[in-house]
């Protein structure tokens, strides 16, 4: 190539229209071109340093509006989860009332505190102080659930105990059968109509005829009928645990298999079979031995509601 060779570069202006010749070197024409190329690049990378710039800037504001949202997220979340802590220890606190109000054995406090591993953060949060709070948020957070369903868990148990025992309570003879005054007690007595000494299996109440008899417990009638001695009869059983026996009776007001609740009326006092006199004679038993129904009368009420 010759260095030396020159190049004309004709001119033409708009409002003259006359043509001028300009000659150019090659050196100064190849000097022009790169300067042409430098400042074509240079303002092409600046442009783009300030429209990346413009980005950054814009992507920082919504991270840290993001941020911000974020935090009073979790700051409500932390305020949720401490009053949580509160409502679990009171509700915890109640069920060892409960406990101990009942008898039922207490849990263990290291059973209770549910122990397991907490979330593991990545190196990448690891230094992090947003997500060293998150984690021991979510820590709580995971301790709560577990702790929520372990004390569902124990009062479901509670339930259905108390449960067995209130069946239990509620087909326990415990009230007095009828409005009397006790004209016989339990245990050795002489036959007025023999002259024996034997037995009095029961208690005697005198009443008016025609005085309410209340089932003392829960049950079922077992038995409606005549007894030569005791006259008209109702035999009510008790969870399979207890019988109530209910004699010389002037009316009937139960079927046999009826289900009763305690306090339901279920005759009325009478003189049938033998019998000095008007009275409600009364007997209990538990597993089928004999017992003295005055260790039942645990009520002044007739009637328990």
């Amino acid at each position: 190539m010759n260095l030396k060779k020159k190049f004309s570069v004709l001119v033409i202006p708009h409002q003259t229209g006359k043509i001028f010749t300009v000659k150019v070197s090659f050196h100064l024409f190849l000097f022009l071109f790169i300067a042409f190329v430098i400042l074509s690049a240079s303002n092409l990378f600046l442009s783009l340093n300030a429209s990346s710039r413009v980005v950054d800037k814009l992507k920082l504001n919504r991270l840290q509006k993001e941020n911000k949202y974020l935090q009073e997220k979790l700051d409500e979340l932390n305020s949720v989860t401490e009053e949580l802590k509160v409502q679990m220890e009171e509700l915890i606190d109640k069920e060892k009332k409960v406990r101990m109000v009942f008898g039922l054995p207490q849990v263990d406090e290291q059973i209770r505190e549910l122990g397991v591993g907490g979330p593991t953060l990545t190196t990448q949060f690891a230094e992090s102080p947003e997500a060293g709070e998150i984690s021991l948020t979510e820590s709580e957070l995971e301790k709560l659930l577990r702790q929520t369903r372990f004390e569902r868990e124990n009062f479901d148990q509670i339930y259905a105990i108390l449960s067995d025992k209130k069946k239990i309570l509620d087909h326990t003879p415990s009230i007095k059968p009828a409005e009397g005054y006790l004209s016989c007690g339990f245990g050795i007595r002489r036959n007025p109509f023999t002259g024996r000494r034997e037995l009095h299996r029961g208690v005697d109440l005198a009443a008016d005829i025609g005085t309410p008899v209340y089932a003392t417990a829960d049950g079922i009638v077992s038995f409606v009928g005549r007894d030569i001695a005791l006259g008209k009869l109702v035999k009510i059983t008790h969870l399979d645990r207890y019988t109530t026996v209910y004699g010389h009776l002037s009316r009937i007001g139960v079927k046999r298999g009826q289900r009763v609740k305690r306090g339901d009326i279920i005759g009325a006092v009478g003189n049938t079979g033998y019998s000095t006199g008007p009275h409600l004679h009364y007997e209990v038993y538990r597993l089928g031995q004999v017992q003295n129904p005055l260790k039942y009368f645990l009520a002044n009420r007739y009637v328990m509601n």
